[in-house]
Order: structure tokens, then C-alpha cells, then sequence
């Protein structure tokens, strides 16, 4: 490969990232929000050894692992949870409601996240039981990405 792309990283040094809300473990900061087209990008920066809480996606997503290993815990219907481990440039797919945690190996995690919303519900947090704690719309994130910008 050519030796220019081998040295190419990611640096976050001059990222504002946003806490959502009282949650500890990971940060977040929107790229862009397009109300009109229904796109959102974004990245989430999980510490070390950390994970965010359990939510449902809505909506068609892409993610890029930039830095680290993403871990995800889907529950399982037999009430396991299946662990998938997604390293440094990993990209994958989602077409539509997926219910997971993500979190961060020992190195932390950036990852980048682009949703394409076919509609204005776009994630939800849930409780551990997996009963909806609160619903996130594309409102939401558009409310955000201005408060972030001002």
C-alpha cells in the first residue's frame, strides 16, 4: 500500500465532543444533520473498556471504525447476548431496527456513524428489560447539531 495511506490516522484533538445527557463512558459529535434528506453523520468516542446503555436503531445505518475496537452485545432471544469485536477500519451495515450496547477494547473507540432515516424516529434508549426508557427523532438531532454549533 502506498506509504502515505499506511501513515494516515485519525486525530480527534480538536473535536468538541458532546456528553449526552448525565451518561458517562462515550461522547458524541455531529458532523451534519440534514433535516430535508433525513441524513445524519456523526462520530462516538467510547473511553477505554467502556459501553453506552442498551438502544434500538430505527432506521438504516452505516458505521466506520476510525480508531480501536468497537465491541457490540446484541441480547439473544434464548437471553444470552452475542459479543462481536469490530477492529480498526471495519464498515458495516444496518438496514433497519437493530437493539444493542456498543462499547470500547482497552485502546477506547472513534467510530464514524452516517443514518439515512426513512422516518422521524430514529433510535431508542432502552432499560435493561429492553422496554423503552426514551425515544430520540430526527427533531433531536437537528436541535442538537444547532446547540452544538452556536
Amino acid at each position: 500500500m502506498n506509504a502515505t495511506l499506511d501513515a494516515l490516522q485519525f486525530d480527534p484533538a480538536n473535536i468538541e465532543w458532546q456528553r449526552m445527557g448525565s451518561y458517562t463512558g462515550f461522547s458524541y459529535y455531529l458532523l451534519n444533520v440534514d433535516v430535508e434528506n433525513r441524513v445524519i453523520d456523526l462520530l462516538f468516542n467510547f473511553e477505554a473498556n467502556q459501553k453506552c446503555f442498551y438502544h434500538r436503531h430505527h432506521q438504516p445505518s452505516s458505521a466506520l471504525v476510525l480508531h480501536g475496537e468497537q465491541h457490540i452485545w446484541e441480547p439473544q432471544s434464548d437471553g444470552n447476548e452475542r459479543h462481536e469485536v469490530r477492529p480498526t477500519g471495519h464498515f458495516s451495515v444496518a438496514k433497519g431496527a437493530e437493539t444493542h450496547i456498543e462499547g470500547a477494547g482497552a485502546d477506547g473507540c472513534i467510530v464514524y456513524q452516517n443514518i439515512r432515516a426513512k422516518g422521524d424516529l430514529v433510535y431508542s434508549i432502552l432499560n435493561d428489560d429492553l422496554s423503552t426508557r426514551a425515544d430520540v427523532y430526527m427533531r433531536d438531532f437537528f436541535s442538537s447539531f444547532e446547540q452544538q454549533a452556536a
